[in-house]
């Protein structure tokens, strides 16, 4: 059996497999077959909608972006149907490919078959090519050598030992700091609904807050809220400055009661 001759075989079928198939999904972004989101979608809450109408809304709500995609695939399509443009087409390839095969499993759609075997296909074409892969991003020199430098770029450089750590582990301390600081999610975080009006209050990172209210007129409050051991107020207006809400507290697992001056407010966590 002359493998060779599978090989080759198997390898000029994906490409032109590959190259083939591609098309179809670029002129899907162009001729805005793909991407489309139905009119129903655009009322329907974004707590609501699932993994396939919310990546579907996503891309589509640019047009342009899919349109870069599209010319994406399509020159990669173009670079595969010819052998001395296959290796940067593959990679070209690969790049959006394996993006696809991600964002299929991550929101649930419906095209994951066809994901996993055109990229099985794609690391075929790209690993038959591996050793020229392997030399040219690992065993040729880089751009500039020792001797292409100046001496004293030379004496530092060793330093970079210490910045590469120090950039890794300091961004990560510094991100978390922020985090603790700025979004630190307390007791009161998520979403909450009335039981009397089925308004709902939601609270915030930084300390914001916002009423979905029942009252067309004025459908939203938004503003910044602080709390005590057994008290909370809200606080809305210009600045902030007006007191909205104040009151005592009863918080107990997804039952929030707040008790103000006139009247005693029930809520039921809803997230």
């Amino acid at each position: 059996m002359n493998w060779q001759k599978i090989h080759l075989f198997l390898h000029t079928f994906c490409r032109y497999f590959l190259a083939t198939i591609i098309i179809m999904y670029a002129y899907g972004k162009i001729l805005k077959t793909q991407f489309v989101s139905q009119p129903s979608v655009y009322d329907m809450p974004i707590g609501s909608l699932d993994g396939f109408r919310l990546t579907w809304y996503y891309y589509g709500y640019c047009y342009w972006y899919p349109i870069v995609i599209a010319v994406t695939q399509i020159i990669s399509s173009l670079l595969l149907f010819f052998r001395k443009t296959t290796r940067i087409g593959i990679i070209l390839f690969l790049t959006f490919m394996v993006n696809i095969l991600l964002t299929d499993f991550a929101y649930d759609i419906n095209a994951k078959e066809i994901a996993i075997i055109l990229t099985l296909m794609a690391l075929f074409v790209f690993f038959s090519d591996y050793k020229v892969f392997l030399k040219y991003f690992l065993e040729e020199p880089a751009l500039y050598q020792n001797s292409d430098r100046p001496k004293w770029v030379n004496k530092i450089s060793p330093i970079k030992f210490v910045y590469i750590p120090a950039v890794f582990i300091g961004f990560f301390i510094m991100f978390s700091i922020l985090k603790n600081k700025y979004m630190k999610e307390d007791e009161f975080y998520g979403t909450w609904e009335n039981l009397q009006t089925k308004e709902r209050l939601h609270f915030e990172n930084m300390n914001n807050f916002q009423i979905n209210k029942t009252d067309q007129a004025k459908s939203i409050v938004n503003g910044e809220y602080s709390f005590t051991k057994d008290s909370l107020i809200l606080k809305s207006g210009d600045n902030n400055t007006e007191e909205y809400l104040k009151g005592k507290h009863r918080l107990h697992k997804a039952d929030l009661i707040i008790i103000t001056k006139t009247d005693t407010l029930k809520f039921k966590r809803i997230r």
